[in-house]
């Protein structure tokens, strides 16, 4: 439970420092999320493996962008690289784990709590030999600092 809440502080300090837009969580993934701002046309994000052993851990990121917005939606495609920081470190294997493509939406629908979203997103994976592959399905709670630039 402390490291787990030490994680999270050590998180959204770098949010804060990176001058992160928007925080993310999905809990059914166990992946935690910084983004640029999501409500502009292209964006970015990066995402860290929360329930894994340190030889395991990845961390995803990649490009957004955003392809259409109604009043309260932002709906997006995008994709990137799944990164092991310690695989190489640990066994000697590489740090490209492999790809991923995103194609989801961001919807802002509380009226009274504006900065409180709901994410939703299908992410097609291959390892870095495109051998294999999984098609993911994320759903995830999110915060937007500030203002969101939602335009009809």
């Amino acid at each position: 439970m402390r490291s787990g809440l030490f994680l999270l502080l050590g998180f959204l300090v770098l949010a804060q420092i990176s001058n992160a837009q928007s925080v993310s969580y999905y809990p059914f993934a166990s992946q935690l999320a910084i983004s640029s701002n999501p409500t502009q046309p292209a964006w970015a994000e990066l995402r860290v493996q929360m329930n894994s052993a340190t030889s395991a851990l990845t961390t995803e990121f990649g490009p957004m962008f955003t392809v259409k917005k109604t009043k309260t939606t932002a709906f997006y495609i995008g994709g990137g690289a799944n990164i092991g920081w310690m695989s190489n470190v640990i066994n000697n294997s590489s740090m490209l784990k492999g790809y991923y493509g995103s194609a989801g939406f961001r919807a802002f629908p509380f009226e009274k709590l504006p900065q409180v979203g709901l994410n939703f997103e299908f992410t097609p994976y291959t390892d870095s030999k495109v051998q294999t592959g999984l098609l993911r399905a994320w759903l995830g709670l999110s915060y937007h600092f500030g203002k969101n630039n939602f335009k009809n």
